[in-house]
């Protein structure tokens, strides 16, 4: 049986939404949650959540928090026994504070602990793959470990850039991923394109394209989801959405959509599948993420409006 195997990080996820407008340099009343985190995990939870075999592959610290981390991954059915453990760094940390409109308006990540990542580790994992599984990495990854996957997996890659700041780890890896998925500001900072309208869309789509990425994922908020695969390009759109928690959408997209693509679906069919996943996960809160069900998703699919125009 095919499974995901996801690489990347995991993360004690501090959560600070704001009761009101934020002021800056000063003490903002909210609310604050602590939640288990990271996208690579929450790639792994969300496709665990969807039936998935899952492999997680990352560096558990050696203290209460990584003990934390790996078991509450196990109890979602994780497989975790291809990561590893080090007393050489913290666990990892992520830090959001979100605006009165539950959309982030900064972070920060202290995931110095992915230094840890070695060769020796990774062939225990990359020599178990066949051809039909899916490798998900995310960019928090270091530049040599993100080239040494590219160079050395026998399946498909899937990729998700992170942010902008690090989506540049995987500029060189691009020909070798099946599937990609930025946002609007990864993609431009990648790109140089700023998708303003849908001739900057299809213009963006193929950019990705011609570097040799085979299905390509642009999150636009708000305005939708972009979809290139082979000749065709096409943007889904949905009703307005309540905004509970925008943190959680953009892993669960790229989740739901490798999910059904690992499953035989079309591209067409997982972007609807993973459109109506993360508005969902959105509109229930991203920390609230595993109540998410296959079931649930394709009831919601009926009222999210999503449709369906090619560009």
């Amino acid at each position: 049986m095919s499974r995901m195997i996801v690489i990347g990080g995991a993360n004690i996820d501090i959560c600070g939404s704001s009761l009101g407008s934020l002021r800056d340099y000063d003490s903002n009343p909210g609310t604050i949650e602590v939640s288990f985190g990271g996208v690579g995990r929450n790639i792994a939870e969300n496709c665990a959540l969807l039936g998935d075999k899952v492999d997680f592959v990352t560096v558990f610290a050696d203290d209460h928090y990584g003990r934390l981390l790996r078991q509450d991954c196990e109890s979602l059915g994780m497989n975790t026994s291809y990561s590893m453990e080090t007393s050489d760094y913290p666990s990892s940390m992520y830090l959001a504070i979100l605006d009165h409109n539950h959309d982030m308006k900064i972070a920060m990540s202290d995931m110095r602990i992915l230094r840890a990542f070695s060769d020796e580790m990774l062939d225990r994992v990359l020599k178990s793959v066949s051809n039909d599984d899916i490798i998900v990495i995310d960019a928090n990854l270091d530049l040599q470990c993100i080239h040494y996957i590219a160079q050395h997996a026998t399946c498909r890659i899937a990729a998700d850039p992170v942010s902008t700041a690090k989506a540049d780890r995987l500029a060189d890896i691009l020909g070798y991923v099946t599937f990609f998925k930025p946002n609007r500001y990864e993609a431009k900072a990648m790109s140089g394109i700023e998708i303003d309208g849908e001739e900057s869309a299809c213009r963006a789509l193929d950019w990705y394209l011609e570097k040799g990425v085979r299905e390509v994922l642009i999150s636009l908020g708000e305005d939708g989801v972009l979809l290139a695969a082979g000749n065709e390009k096409f943007l889904y759109t949905h009703r307005q959405i309540d905004v509970q928690n925008a943190t959680g959408g953009g892993d669960c997209l790229l989740a739901a959509y490798v999910s059904e693509r690992r499953k035989g679906r079309t591209p067409r069919q997982a972007a609807q599948f993973a459109v109506a996943a993360a508005v969902t996960v959105i509109e229930r809160q991203g920390m609230k993420r595993r109540e998410i069900t296959r079931a649930m998703i394709e009831a919601n699919a009926l009222n999210t409006e999503i449709k369906e125009k090619q560009l």
